[in-house]
């Protein structure tokens, strides 16, 4: 019992020293990822133990394993690989890629299957030795983030992953989840007969803390310094000229709500929101939609 509790320890403070070696460069860091890379190695040489056989041998019995779609098998086999090859950044990025193949039982399985591929592909990352197997590495690891809807964390390293090499696949995964789930404004509300009017907008993201300044992103006719305030999601604009041009411009779009709404004119897209929910449109969804980059103005 105390060998191998004392072999467990021994492979963890070995694999937190490999990791840490090749983590320090690299421009990509995540600490939950890094923990979980740390648990995964050590797991992995505590489980396999003394590999009698040569990685030629090992590499060999995977590729037929994989050939009978035993996915679990080879699964098995390529952790025995990384066990006594854990340089090669190449071995953890297949096994990343065959845990992902593998057919779960159930939701719980699924969901570690999700993360065990994760940090797998974390840990090709960081041991990568050129951009294309960076590149690779942060497109799978993006996959996983998307595959448990965790758009935010799957659009920053899609997005790495193509500042490194621009491959057609993870441009349209990129683009489409940019589209479906990047940061944008999901509701518009207005209160122009308060004591204190104010204009609301709710993200689907949480925004910066209280002492970020907003003042770049929005603009407000008349006014040098408008007042806001944020709270989690929403951004709420204070003053009664803002509230009454809000309503004004409104009303408007509520005439010509049934136009789609341009990317391009984010004050409109907003307007649109709002008119879409008031006079039952079918616009409402497409103007929904703003570039995280648009600066509102009305």
């Amino acid at each position: 019992m105390l060998a191998s509790v004392r072999a467990g320890f021994a492979a963890a403070l070995v694999a937190l020293v490999s990791f840490t070696a090749f983590a320090a460069d690299k421009p990509f860091q995540r600490a939950d990822l890094a923990d979980s890379a740390v648990r995964l190695e050590a797991q992995i040489k505590t489980e396999a133990g003394q590999v009698a056989k040569p990685v030629v041998t090992l590499r060999r019995e995977a590729d037929a394993q994989f050939d009978k779609r035993d996915f679990r098998a080879g699964m098995q086999t390529l952790a025995q690989i990384v066990s006594v090859a854990p340089r090669e950044s190449g071995n953890w990025l297949r096994l990343a890629r065959a845990i992902l193949q593998i057919r779960p039982t159930d939701d719980r399985e699924r969901l570690g299957f999700l993360e065990r591929a994760a940090t797998a592909a974390y840990i090709a990352y960081q041991r990568a030795a050129n951009p294309g197997d960076e590149a690779d590495a942060l497109a799978l690891l993006g996959r996983t983030f998307a595959d448990r809807k965790l758009w935010r964390p799957a659009l920053d390293t899609m997005r790495l992953a193509l500042d490194l090499r621009e491959t057609p696949d993870v441009r349209q995964s990129y683009e489409q989840i940019r589209d479906e789930h990047g940061f944008r404004i999901l509701d518009y509300t207005v209160d122009a007969d308060a004591a204190s009017p104010r204009a609301c907008f709710q993200f689907s993201e949480e925004l910066p803390g209280k002492r970020a300044d907003f003042s770049p992103f929005v603009v407000v006719e008349g006014q040098d310094k408008p007042a806001f305030t944020t709270e989690e999601k929403q951004l709420c604009v204070e003053g009664s000229s803002t509230a009454s041009a809000i309503r004004s411009r409104c009303a408007r779009a509520c005439l010509r709500s049934s136009r789609k709404c341009s990317r391009s004119q984010p004050t409109t897209a907003s307007m649109c929101a709002t008119a879409a929910r008031s006079c039952a449109s079918p616009a409402r969804p497409m103007c929904c939609r703003a570039p995280a980059s648009a600066a509102f103005r009305w």
